[in-house]
Order: structure tokens, then sequence, then C-alpha cells
């Protein structure tokens, strides 16, 4: 960006030498206007149209006004930059000296397009004979067509004005547009020769996802020498309301070996208003005025870097009470290296409750506002494909990046995590993350995740530990998953393999381990299933009697899955004298569930914390569990009644062939009892 700048100003100034030749050999217009063409196309590669008239005045100052300027790149159609008029006023006496001093230089109604192909191909992109000698080492600025070209012209701007002017800019590489409209730019004394000056701008700025353009503003001190290759940009202050950045920039020898460094700070400032005035939140002028006020912003950083790396030597940002410190460095790619990327991030206590408040429980509408959203998130909810995002294999095979993270506590209104330290490891294509003890939701977390993207597809593994997590905690936002509290234990460990996440979830693989100590469980699902079970029943069974909450003395389970989520799930949960086992899968697009259960109560010696007839001991029965995941709790899942009736009725065959078979023991002669065993299998049978 840095080389584009130099370029328009090089531009300009070829232009202003070009002027002062073709005045001193007394050019007519048309002669002059072709003379200007020529020196911008033989020396830039651009090509000038001065469609307009061309004035010159001698009295009382000497100057030049071109009227109707385009500036285009021969081998694309599109203009690179228009102006209705250009005025110049060149003094005489410092002309006689062999200097070149522009009193003034008015440009009304500039305008600037910078367009970039999907392929990075800029129109401004050409074989450029000034950026070729500037990379030889020449940085001297030479004009005209005889042997005073070899003489060095110095180039001072005493007044500099542009008004009204507008910069289109669009790059499809990225997938970025943004427009600058009414910028006026005012400086005086500017020069290239090492010089100090000031620089006033200030325009309008519009983002594609913004509705109304926002003002900015821009003041500097500058001191550009070209010729040795250095620039220093002093008392920066940029403002965007609520934001002002202040600093200072320095580069040295970018003719040769770059370097750069500088600061900058901000004032605090609401983050919130930042975001509305940048059109990244709307505004909401109902509630606006009730709105929790958010804590204010403010961060101050420090660089410095060269051809080599790039070196955030120190971060600090505040945001109410919470405060982080950072540093980083990038060391840039090489022939025989990748790049290589460290940082330590280091924060306190950070309390996200403000920026993420909590609904009105106490509002009227809550019920029928949730309905709406829960309307509008379904209709919006992107397709499965839609959502599918490739995963970043490039990039994690041309970087190598060692860092970690500690936070001292993380919260909102619904979480608590502390002691947050994780590493993270990327080298030769493969991340490594580690997570270690965390204190969250009243337990510890902790594991390690990895990603291999040294192939085609990538390889994920991930193995985490949950420890006395208290269940009521991370469930209490959703009331459908308030039926069990407890101290959850739990082991996971998976694998998957794929390009995009959509195929690592189809094939994850692996298993779920778990148990649930100092528990209560709401049993009102199961106490429904074994009530629609024991209508069918001959004897029936006083199911309604059953507590409603229970404690086990034992609940523990796990889930197998075997290439994905959506089918082949393998699940097991044991409560003491209950198990629930089955298959079954989920699907996220159509966010439901399916899955094939059996429960079964179990006899002894199991501890008999539901009491049941032994009759209904150590029977798998059918349950269908199949529903939307916003369905009632109550139609989550239903008995098989046509496997529960043949059931019953094998139950019935059985306990009359015991019964008889009793019979047979007990009365009828040992000589008669095989005979009268065959005929009772021939009768049920």
């Amino acid at each position: 960006m840095l080389k584009k700048s130099l370029k328009i100003v090089l531009v300009l100034a070829l232009l202003l030498i070009v002027v002062v030749v073709g005045l001193a050999t007394f050019l007519n217009t048309d002669q002059y206007k072709s003379a200007l063409e020529s020196a911008i196309a033989s020396s830039t590669g651009y090509q000038l149209n001065i469609a307009g008239d061309l004035e010159v005045d001698f009295f009382p100052a000497m100057g030049l006004t071109l009227n109707d300027v385009r500036l285009r790149n021969p081998a694309i159609p599109q203009e690179l930059a228009s102006t209705s008029a250009i005025s110049l006023r060149v003094d005489r006496g410092q002309l006689l000296r062999g200097k070149l001093l522009v009193q003034e230089l008015l440009a009304d109604d500039l305008h600037i397009n910078y367009y970039v192909d999907v392929n990075g191909g800029a129109i401004w992109d050409v074989d450029n004979p000034i950026r070729d000698r500037q990379a030889s080492g020449e940085s001297t600025i030479t004009g005209g067509d005889d042997d005073s070209n070899n003489e060095i012209v110095t180039v001072s701007f005493d007044r500099i004005s542009i008004a009204s002017a507008s910069i289109d800019f669009q790059d499809l590489s990225r997938g970025s547009r943004y427009s600058v409209d009414d910028m006026n730019l005012q400086s005086s004394n500017a020069n290239l020769e090492g010089r100090p000056f000031s620089l006033e701008l200030d325009f309008l700025f519009l983002n594609k996802g913004m509705t109304e353009p926002i003002g900015m503003g821009l003041q500097s001190n500058i001191v550009a020498d070209v010729n040795n290759g250095n620039i220093s940009i002093s008392d920066l202050n940029f403002n965007v309301t609520p934001m002002l950045l202040q600093g200072d920039f320095i580069v040295s020898n970018f003719n040769d070996d770059i370097r750069f460094e500088g600061s900058f700070e901000t004032n605090n400032f609401d983050p919130q208003g930042l975001a509305q005035s940048l059109g990244l939140n709307e505004i909401d002028d109902e509630f606006s005025a009730n709105s929790p006020t958010s804590p204010e912003l403010a961060f101050n950083f420090s660089f410095s870097g060269d051809q080599s790396q790039f070196v955030l030597d120190s971060l600090s940002a505040s945001l109410g009470t919470s405060e982080v410190e950072a540093d980083a460095s990038v060391r840039f790619a090489t022939e025989l290296s990748p790049a290589n990327v460290s940082y330590d991030i280091v924060t306190n206590a950070i309390d996200l409750s403000t920026l993420f408040p909590d609904d009105d429980p106490d509002n009227d509408t809550t019920t029928e506002t949730e309905e709406t959203a829960t309307s509008i998130a379904t209709v919006a909810t992107p397709s499965r494909e839609e959502s599918d995002t490739e995963l970043p294999l490039d990039a994690l095979n041309a970087m190598n990046v060692l860092g970690s993270i500690y936070i001292e506590s993380l919260s909102t209104e619904d979480f608590y995590f502390q002691d947050i330290n994780i590493f993270t490891n990327v080298e030769d294509g493969v991340l490594d993350i580690e997570i270690q003890p965390t204190n969250a939701y009243g337990g510890i977390v902790q594991g390690a995740i990895r990603l291999d993207g040294r192939s085609a597809d990538a390889e994920l593994s991930t193995q985490l530990s949950f420890n006395r997590l208290n269940i009521i905690e991370f469930t209490s936002t959703v009331s459908r998953f308030n039926a069990v509290t407890g101290q959850l234990n739990a082991e996971v460990d998976y694998t998957a393999s794929g390009a995009t996440t959509n195929a690592l979830i189809d094939s994850l693989s692996g298993s779920t381990t778990f148990a649930i100590t100092e528990n209560s469980v709401d049993i009102g699902v199961i106490k429904q299933v074994f009530t629609a079970i024991a209508a069918l029943s001959p004897t029936g069974e006083a199911i309604q009697q059953w507590p409603d909450v229970i404690q086990f003395g034992e609940l523990s389970g796990y889930i197998l899955l075997d290439n994905g989520i959506g089918e082949n799930q393998q699940v097991k949960l044991h409560m003491d004298n209950f198990d629930v086992t089955g298959t079954g899968g989920i699907n996220l697009e159509e966010e439901s569930f399916d899955y094939d259960l059996s429960f079964t109560v179990l006899g002894e010696p199991h501890t008999q914390t539901i009491p049941i007839n032994e009759l209904y001991h150590n029977v798998s029965w059918p349950v269908d569990c199949s529903a939307a995941f916003d369905a009632d709790v109550t139609r989550y899942c239903r008995p098989d009644f046509t496997q529960v009736r043949e059931i019953f009725t094998q139950i019935g065959t059985n306990a009359a062939r015991n019964r008889l078979e009793d019979v047979i023991t007990g009365q009828v002669p040992d000589e008669l009892q095989d005979a009268a065993r065959g005929l009772l299998r021939n009768i049920f049978n």
C-alpha cells in the first residue's frame, strides 16, 4: 500500500516537472498536453488523458490548470482516477534556483478507483519504470526529454488542497468493499526532502455492511525524506466516534532494508457505540435509553519490524475492570522455512455479563417474543451444506505457532470459569491444543485436541476429562435438561477425519463414558412409558405411585459413535435396577433425534430403587424415542405397543407353563411326568 501511495505521489510530481519544462520552452497548449500525456505514459506506464482545456497563467504567478483529467491503465478499460480540474501555482524565484515550489495544488472532485479481481490482480498493476528504478536503489525524480533528465529536481508543496474527493475500493479476492466520499485534504509545506509538514484529512466512510456513512478524521505531522527512504508520522490523531486513536509511526530505509516501529493508544470509549458507528450493531431507539451501560474499552500497543519479521512488543487493553496483556512475533516465511508465530496472552477477571445481558424475565411478552424468535431462527437457519466450513489446512501447513493463553476467570450470567490455561502448538502441519485443569461449573475440565493436517483429509483426535461438574450450572438455561442434577464425571475420546466441518461430524467415532454422583433424577418420562405399558398388562400396575424424583446410588452410562452422529450410535444408561440401552442418531439439519431403546427393570441382586411387580423384571421393553429438539418432553418417548402386547402374551404363556410345570412336578406320578411335559410343550408351541 505504501508503494501504491508513493506511485500516486510520483505521478503528481512528474506532472509538475513536465509542466515546468513545458512552460520554460513556451510550448503551446496542444503540444503541452501531448507532452504531459507522453511523459506520464513513458515514465509510469499509465495513460493520461486531458480531455478539457489546458490553461496557462504567467501573472501574478506562474500556474497551470488542467481540466477534465483522466488516468487509465492501458490494459484495463476502467478508469484509475479522474478529476474535473487540477490547478498548480508555481514560485518563479524558486524555479530559477533549480527548485520546484508549488505554492498551491488544488484538485476538485478527484475520484480514485481501486479494484482487485478474484485472483488478486489490481487495476493499478503495470510494469512501472519508476518502481524498477526504486528497486535498484535510484530514488530521484527526473523529468523532460533532454540532458536535464539527469538533474535532480526537488518538489515542495507550499499548500495542497483537495476537495470533495472520493475513492471506491473493491477486493473480490477477500470479499471486501468500501467507499470514501466527501474527502477533504489540506497540507502546508508538503515536501519529500525531510522537512516537517502537517496533514489534515476528513472523509465519509461506507462499508458494505453499513446503512449510512460515518465521518472520520485524520491529523498528523509528517517528515518524508524519500531520497534516503525515511518517513516519520508523529502526533497522529485518527477519530471515529466515539474512539480517538493517537500515536507515532516511523519507517526507515524503505528503499533498501526497510525497518519500522510505532506505538498507538486510544481514549476510553464505548465499544458498542463504535460498533453502531461502523454499522456492526443496529441502534434500537426504543430500548436504547433503558439498556445497561457497557464497560468502556481502551487499548495501547507498540510494534516494530523489518523485512524478516513483525513484532508486537506489547499490547495492553482494558474493558471495564478486565485487563489484557499480550505480546507476539511473526517471522515471515522464507524459501527454507515456513512462517513462525509466537504469542502470549494474559488476562485477569473477564466479566461478559454486561455485553450479553439476560432478557427481562418479568416482561409479559417473553413467551411471545421467544416463540417469534424461534420461528425466525428456524426460517433463517442455514442448510447443512451452507454451514459447512473448509478447514484451514493450507494455513496449518504454512506456519508454525507456539503460544499460550491464561485467563484468571471468565464469566457471564450463566457460567464461571477460573484459571483457564491453554497452550497451542502448530508444527509441520499438526495443531496441538492442551487445556490445563480449569475450574468450571464447580468442577475441573482438562484435555487435549490434535488436528493433523498433513494429508488431504485431516485427522482429528480429542481427549477431554470432566470431574465433578455441577450439572445444574450448565443446564440451568435449558429447562428440558433440568431433569437430572448432580456431579458429572465424564471421559470423552473421539477421532474424526475430513477436510470440512461436516466431514468431521460425519466421521466422528469414539466414546463418552460418564457417571453422575449425588444425583437426583426426574423420572417423569420413565413413568409415562411404564404407565402406557401397564395399561396393556392383564394385572395392571400402580406406576403413578412412583415418586417423581429419585436419587440413585449408581447412575452411569456411555455413548459409542461409529462414523458420525446421524446413525449407529450405541447408548446405555444404568440407574440401580433400571437400564436403558439402544441405538439411534441425531439429525442436526432437521434438529431431531431418533432412537430405538429398550427399558429394562432389573431384579435382585440390584438395589430395587424403582419398585415394580416382578412380572416386569428382566424384560426388555421396546421404546421408540424420536422427536424434534424443541418438542415437549412428554412427546420424546413412547412404547412400541405391538411388541409390548406380544411380550405380555409371552409372559402370560410362560406363567401358565410354569404353573402347569409345578402341577406336573407335584401331582403327576414320576413315570408319567415326561409324557406330561411333552404334551405341555405341544400345547404351548
